[in-house]
């Protein structure tokens, strides 16, 4: 029936026609239409009379633009939500990144404190002290000690799970008492910035699906 096709073309020209619920409303439109007029056939209509039945029951432009404007009503709300999350998520891992600058700056006392103490204890590197380094602090996931003017064989001690931390971990190197230590330890603040990133990431991909209209709420057309 392309008179009904033409028909469901004007009734919504005033839609995006780019968007996918323009397109599925048209098709449900359409649907809806074609199906009054075969029920009205049956019932002893007339094809003409029982178009121009279907289409007064339908209500016209009226109608579709109060459609239109439902659908423009939720996408607008679904938008409004959608941009709330993603500042939410900005903002939350803002606020972390900037304890994990505090955290990591008063880490970094620790790791000092348990490199210098250690060595200054034992000054020599070996094994119990690279575990007693090792075991100061819960960050601190491997131990490299080295001598610098003495033989004798780099010492290296590490947690099994160490691996598996690598985006999220830094190395830091001492020299004491002639011993060149190196610790690889979880940096809080490379926590903090993997989650901002995330957070931006997260804005900026819903910021992108408005963007390019990815909603996908449709008004259904009620039967009259």
């Amino acid at each position: 029936m392309k008179h009904l096709d033409d028909y469901v073309e004007t009734l919504y020209q005033n839609a995006n026609p780019r968007l996918q619920e323009t397109i599925d409303l048209k098709e449900e439109t359409r649907t809806h239409l074609e199906q009054s007029i075969r029920d009205l056939m049956l019932a002893g209509r007339s094809e003409t009379e029982a178009t121009r039945i279907a289409l007064e029951r339908f209500g016209g432009m009226e109608q579709a633009d109060s459609i239109i404007k439902t659908m423009q009503i939720q996408q607008n709300r679904f938008a409004k939500r959608l941009l709330q999350i993603g500042v939410g998520a900005l903002l939350s891992s803002m606020l972390v990144f900037i304890i994990s600058l505090f955290i990591g700056g008063s880490y970094d006392l620790t790791f000092a404190d348990a490199v210098y103490l250690n060595v200054a204890e034992s000054t020599q590197a070996d094994a119990g002290t690279a575990e007693a380094i090792l075991q100061e602090s819960g960050l601190i996931h491997s131990v490299t000690m080295s001598p610098t003017h003495q033989t004798g064989e780099a010492v290296s001690v590490s947690k099994r799970w160490s691996g598996a931390v690598g985006l999220i971990s830094n190395k830091l190197s001492y020299l004491e008492n002639d011993v060149f230590t190196v610790i690889n330890v979880i940096d809080p603040r490379r926590i903090g910035l993997l989650l901002l990133l995330t957070g931006l990431i997260v804005l900026l991909r819903l910021v992108d699906c408005l963007g390019c209209h990815h909603l996908t709420y449709t008004p259904t057309i009620e039967s009259t």
